[in-house]
């Protein structure tokens, strides 16, 4: 499930629990709108792979990682049986709990906070690395935090930067072999000037680029999981 789409995000609306009963293992996973735009390709690829496991999808346009906290904590308490949790953020920091002097230190401690939460219950996670905006150097903030934290925490890591990034000026690029991967606002994943309400489609450039590796990532991890 989607949990808003082509607004800016001001909170994570929390939804009623599972059902009742014994609940089939799932993926969960966190993110903005590049995690959402991208959805036709990591979808598919895990429910193709993955067919006895079902998706957990929390994805909000606009959104930082401190805006998932309370509904991680309460997916993780409600009875979901999340086994592998995704969490991939490309920085924004306009949400009110995302206020403060450094994006790095914020989402550093917010995915920390994460980590512990999944780490505790015996969740695998795995972390993504955003490409960060057209004609910037890697790492985004928001990037420098997921490497870090995933470092520290022994943790899976999804760095999907070399997929964006001009190997001739070695900064991102709105194109690659003559194809588009990046919108014109330099951040988003589609070829189109209006983002709203717009999804990527499975054969985007950009879109594949991102969401194929955050798909292998999942599959690889639940298939750790015994």
């Amino acid at each position: 499930m989607v949990l808003l789409l082509g607004a800016v995000a001001t909170a994570c609306q929390p939804e009623a629990g599972p059902p009742a009963g014994p609940q089939p293992r799932r993926v969960a996973v966190y993110g903005d709108s590049l995690l959402h735009s991208s959805a036709p390709v990591w979808r598919t690829s895990v429910e193709e792979q993955l067919p006895d496991w079902n998706l957990l999808e929390r994805t909000l346009w606009g959104s930082a990682a401190c805006d998932h906290l309370e509904q991680m904590a309460d997916d993780a308490r409600d009875g979901w049986n999340v086994r592998v949790v995704v969490i991939a953020f490309y920085g924004n920091a306009i949400t009110p709990c995302a206020q403060g002097p450094r994006v790095e230190d914020r989402y550093r401690w917010d995915l920390n906070v994460a980590v512990d939460l999944w780490q505790g219950r015996g969740v695998r996670v795995v972390l993504v690395v955003p490409p960060g905006p057209v004609d910037s150097e890697p790492y985004s903030p928001a990037g420098r935090a997921a490497l870090a934290v995933a470092r520290e925490r022994r943790v899976q890591l999804v760095d999907t930067t070399g997929a964006f990034v001009d190997p001739e000026t070695g900064t991102f690029a709105s194109e690659l072999d003559g194809v588009a991967v990046r919108s014109p606002d330099g951040i988003h994943l589609c070829d189109h000037e209006t983002i709203g309400e717009i999804v990527c489609s499975v054969d985007d450039a950009g879109a594949t680029r991102y969401g194929q590796p955050i798909a292998a990532a999942i599959v690889a991890e639940a298939r750790l999981v015994k």
